[in-house]
C-alpha cells in the first residue's frame, strides 16, 4: 500500500482515531475510577461518622460537652491500657466511659481521627492537635454530619481519617487490573482498525483505480469507454457523472468535426465560385458584367453571412452578447414581418400574425428578437409546401409566449432532440434548396436564452411543427 495513495491515508486515519479513542477512553475511565473510589471512600467515613455521631449524642446526654472532649482526646490512653471490654460496650468510667447502647468496639473506633465542633462550626474537640479558631477546609466541612442529643442538634463530627493502607491497596489493585486490560484493549483496537483499514481501503481504492484507469485510456483516445454503475452512493453517482461526461465529450466532439465539415463545404461553394469567375474574367472567358460582379457579392454576402452567425453564436453561448434593451409592447414586432407575407404569397402558403394589442410589455433587444422570429419564419416556409403559416402571441404566467406554428412536413421524433443543434438538419441533404447552413435555430435557441427566455418545438412528422419561446414580461 503505497504511503501516498487514499488506501494508506484512510488505514492512517483508522489507525490514528482508534489510538485517541482508546487513549481518551483510558484518561477517561481513570478520572472516573479515581472519583469513583473517592466517592467510596467519602461514603465510608460518613457512614462511619454517623456511627459515632449517635454514641457522642449519647455521651452529650450523659456528661455533656466535658464528656464529648474527654472521650474523644482521651483515646492515646484508651490504646495504652486496653482496659475495655470488647464487644459489650462496657466503658470504665474514671476515663469517661459509659455503657451505650448500641455501641461498637472501640477498636473499631479509636482508629479514626474524628473532628466535633458546635452548629456554628466552632471546634471541640478533636484527635489531632487543633486550635479552637482554626478554620475547617471545605472538602472536611461538607463531610459533617449531624449529632443530636434527645432529638435536638448540638454540633457536627467530620471523620477525616486518610486512606488506610489496606484501602490504598485496593485501589492500587484495581487501578493495575484496569490499566492491563486497557492497553490489550488498545493493543486489539489498533489491530482491528488496521484490518478494517485494509478492508475498506481495498474496497473503496478498486472502482476508484478502475475509474482512473479509464479516464487514462479516455484521454489516450479511446473514446468509448465507459465504467458499470454499480451503486447509488457517491462512487456511484462518480462513476455516473463520468459516463455522462464521456458521451459529452464525444457528442462535442463529433459535433466540433462536424461543425468544422460543415463550415468547410458552407465556404467551399462560394469559394470555389468566386475562384472560377475571377480565372474566367482573367483568362478572358468572362467578361466582369454587372450581373457577374452582382453573382459575385451574392457569394460574398453569403460568406459574411456564415461568419457573422457564427461569431454571434459563440458569443450568446459564451455570454458575452449584448443587448440593446428597450421596452416594448409586443404587438410593435407585426410590422418587422411585412417582408415575410410576400414570399409566403409568392409559394401559395397564407400568413397569419395574430399578436394582441393588449400584451404585457417585455424588455428585449429588438433587433436580436426579430431575428429570432425571422429565422424560426425562414424554417418554416423552408418546409412548408401548402397550407398556412401562423405567428402568434399570448401572455402566460411566466411572460409572453411567441408561436410560430406551420402545416408542413413536421419533424421526426428522433431528429427532435437535436433540432436546436447548430448544422443539424433534419433532412441530410446537402443541397441548399432543402436547408440553410444549419444555425438559425442553434442562433434563435441562444438569444432566447440570453433573454432569460426558453425555446421548445411541438411537432409531429407530417402534421407540421409549432416552434415556441417564452421572454419573461415586466
Amino acid at each position: 500500500m503505497r504511503k501516498s495513495g487514499i488506501g494508506y491515508r484512510i488505514t492512517a486515519a483508522l489507525v490514528v482515531t482508534a489510538l485517541l479513542t482508546a487513549v481518551l477512553s483510558i484518561l477517561l475511565l481513570f478520572m472516573f475510577t479515581e472519583k469513583a473510589f473517592n466517592d467510596y471512600i467519602k461514603r465510608n467515613r460518613m457512614e462511619q461518622a454517623w456511627e459515632i455521631s449517635r454514641i457522642l449524642g449519647d455521651i452529650y446526654d450523659r456528661n455533656g460537652w466535658e464528656g464529648i472532649k474527654s472521650w474523644v482526646e482521651g483515646e492515646d490512653a484508651f490504646r495504652q491500657n486496653h482496659k475495655w471490654q470488647m464487644g459489650t460496650g462496657r466503658i470504665p468510667m474514671g476515663m469517661g466511659f459509659f455503657w451505650g447502647r448500641g455501641m461498637k468496639p472501640l477498636a473499631d473506633i479509636i482508629r479514626r481521627q474524628i473532628t466535633v465542633t458546635d452548629t456554628a462550626g466552632n471546634i471541640i474537640a478533636s484527635t489531632e492537635d487543633i486550635y479552637e479558631k482554626t478554620t475547617i477546609s471545605k472538602p472536611l466541612w461538607d463531610m459533617r454530619v449531624p449529632i443530636f442529643s434527645q432529638k435536638y442538634h448540638i454540633g457536627y463530627l467530620i471523620v477525616w481519617t486518610p486512606i488506610r493502607p489496606d484501602e490504598r491497596n485496593l485501589e492500587s489493585i484495581f487501578s493495575s487490573t484496569i490499566s492491563r486490560y486497557s492497553f490489550l484493549a488498545v493493543f486489539f483496537g489498533l489491530v482491528i482498525a488496521l484490518g478494517a483499514g485494509f478492508l475498506i481501503s481495498r474496497q473503496l481504492t478498486r472502482p476508484i483505480k478502475k475509474l482512473s484507469d479509464t479516464v487514462r485510456l479516455f484521454t489516450m483516445g479511446e473514446r468509448d469507454v465507459r465504467l458499470p454503475v454499480t451503486g447509488d452512493d457517491e462512487l456511484g453517482r462518480l462513476t455516473a457523472d463520468f459516463n455522462e461526461m464521456a458521451d459529452s465529450i464525444k457528442k462535442n466532439e463529433e459535433l466540433r468535426k462536424n461543425l468544422t465539415a460543415d463550415v468547410a463545404h458552407e465556404l467551399r461553394t462560394p469559394l470555389s465560385i468566386l475562384r472560377g469567375t475571377l480565372e474566367s474574367i482573367q483568362a478572358g472567358v468572362l467578361s466582369p458584367s454587372p450581373e457577374v460582379v452582382l453573382s459575385m457579392q451574392d457569394e460574398i454576402i453569403r460568406m459574411s453571412r456564415l461568419v457573422k452567425d457564427l461569431s454571434d453564436l459563440s458569443r450568446a453561448e459564451a455570454g458575452s452578447l449584448e443587448l440593446n434593451r428597450q421596452e416594448i409592447s409586443p404587438a410593435e414586432l407585426k410590422e418587422k414581418f411585412s417582408y415575410f407575407k410576400t414570399e409566403a404569397d409568392f409559394k401559395g402558403i397564407d400568413f397569419i400574425v395574430d399578436i394582441p394589442t393588449d400584451l404585457p410589455k417585455i424588455s428585449v433587444d429588438v433587433v436580436r428578437i426579430t431575428q429570432v422570429i425571422s429565422n424560426l419564419l425562414t424554417n418554416a416556409l423552408r418546409h412548408t409546401s401548402a397550407g398556412k403559416i401562423e405567428l402568434s402571441a399570448r401572455s402566460s404566467k411566466e411572460g409572453v409566449i411567441f408561436s410560430v406554428k406551420d402545416t408542413g412536413s413536421g419533424i421526426k421524433r428522433e431528429d427532435l432532440p437535436h433540432i436546436f443543434d447548430r448544422f443539424y438538419r433534419a433532412e441530410k441533404s446537402r443541397s441548399r434548396a432543402t436547408g440553410g447552413m444549419g444555425l438559425g435555430l442553434a442562433i434563435a435557441r441562444s438569444l432566447v436564452e440570453t433573454h432569460g427566455g426558453r425555446i421548445w418545438v411541438e411537432s409531429e412528422e407530417g402534421k407540421g411543427a409549432e416552434f415556441k419561446f417564452i421572454i419573461p414580461a415586466i
